[in-house]
């Protein structure tokens, strides 16, 4: 069992068997491993068709919104237990008039949200009243949108039916600029969590790029360009994701492929994982599909080990992939869906992930393995640099 794995590990290193980087590593995948549904509470099924998207607030780590195809907004209370209903909403055909493919909290005030659509818009909302503030028209259906987690400026970055990026700006109005990115339509878009400035791309071109915004004449790099290769992905990029370092740049892409790049060395990535079934056909760049993903990572506010955990939906096979960013390796899948999953959405701090798929549902996932004061006391002096190491 997990938790007989969890002790062994601990015990092996306050007996001095193991490094203590050995040890926090194996910790880390041993707590992870028992990921499993919710036990204490059940998100109601709020939605009438697919979820596309989900967010977490970054203020308090307390609500999550839901959209998709249907147009509503859920908003959830997460401390809530028992049947979770949502406590607010924007009411479908209220809002947007198409599918919403994005949805995300202002990063350092709760109060405000936005959202994307293949309506065209992006909208801009109050938290409290769920009602619209302001709107951009993109005039093309719109992939997907980002809003700097640094709070540095006021701009959304929008992924669309185009091969611009589009920056619109909170505190104008107006478009601030236009990136020309890709060939043809700019899927998906993140910003690093450092470098407020610093802002990725992927098209259907199968291209990442990295931007710096003040310098919009041309992009910083390409992804995967190397000597063998142009692309970064062979097909359209429907899913990015910095680690919160910065370091690190995670794709999606609808070769059924993750991949993990440095963003000091992009010529090629340095972990590669496989995200559909066996038997599944990559779909090329000719095909233009309006589904993204959103992956979700944990955080350095987790306290759980300097692991980094992705998880990634799998939309061929139903399964979120809970994967070590470092290896590649799959520390377990997880399967309660009954349709594609589309989103996940980690809740730093709490040990929580939710999820959203084509079945309609958010699903709710917690840790299942809980350190005891003796086994927290066992780890906090096994990852402890502070006393020598006699294998070193």
């Amino acid at each position: 069992m997990a938790g007989t794995s969890l002790n062994s590990i601990v015990r092996s290193r306050a007996q001095g068997l193991i490094l203590a980087d050995t040890s926090q590593h194996q910790i880390s995948r041993s707590v992870f491993a028992t990921l499993a549904l919710c036990e204490t509470k059940r998100l109601a099924r709020a939605h009438t068709a697919a979820i596309h998207s989900l967010s977490i607030d970054a203020v308090q780590h307390r609500y999550v919104l839901s959209t998709g195809t249907d147009t509503s907004i859920q908003l959830f209370d997460l401390e809530s237990t028992g049947q979770i209903n949502p406590t607010r909403c924007v009411l479908a055909g209220s809002g947007h008039t198409n599918t919403v493919t994005s949805v995300e909290w202002y990063s350092v005030d709760n109060g405000m949200f936005s959202t994307a659509s293949l309506d065209h818009t992006v909208k801009i909302w109050d938290a409290h009243a769920m009602t619209e503030a302001s709107q951009f028209d993109l005039e093309c259906r719109v992939f997907s949108q980002k809003m700097s987690p640094t709070g540095a400026h006021a701009l959304i970055a929008a992924g669309c039916e185009s091969p611009y990026i589009r920056l619109c700006d909170l505190r104008s109005g107006a478009f601030a600029q236009s990136l020309l990115a890709h060939e043809s339509a700019s899927m998906s878009v993140d910003w690093s969590p450092v470098d407020a400035y610093m802002l990725a791309s992927g098209g259907t071109d199968g291209r990442l790029q990295l931007w710096d915004i003040r310098q919009a004449g041309s992009h910083v790099c390409d992804f995967g360009n190397s000597e063998s290769n142009t692309c970064a992905h062979d097909g359209s990029i429907n899913g990015l994701l910095f680690t919160d370092d910065g370091q690190r740049l995670v794709s999606a892409g609808l070769d059924h492929c993750a991949r993990v790049w440095n963003t000091a060395s992009p010529q090629t990535p340095t972990v590669e994982i496989q995200t559909g079934a066996e038997n599944d056909k990559p779909r090329t760049s000719t095909t233009l599909s309006t589904k993204t993903v959103e992956m979700a990572l944990t955080t350095a506010t987790d306290g759980t080990t300097s692991t980094k955990v992705l998880f990634i939906p799998s939309t061929s096979t139903c399964e979120v992939l809970v994967v070590d960013v470092c290896t590649g390796e799959v520390i377990t899948r997880l399967d309660a869906h009954f349709a594609s999953v589309t989103c996940a959405a980690w809740r730093p701090s709490f040990g929580e992930l939710y999820t959203g798929g084509a079945d309609s549902n958010v699903v709710a996932w917690s840790m299942r393995e809980v350190l005891d004061s003796t086994q927290a006391a066992l780890r906090t002096n096994a990852w402890s640099d502070s006393e020598p190491d006699d294998n070193v």
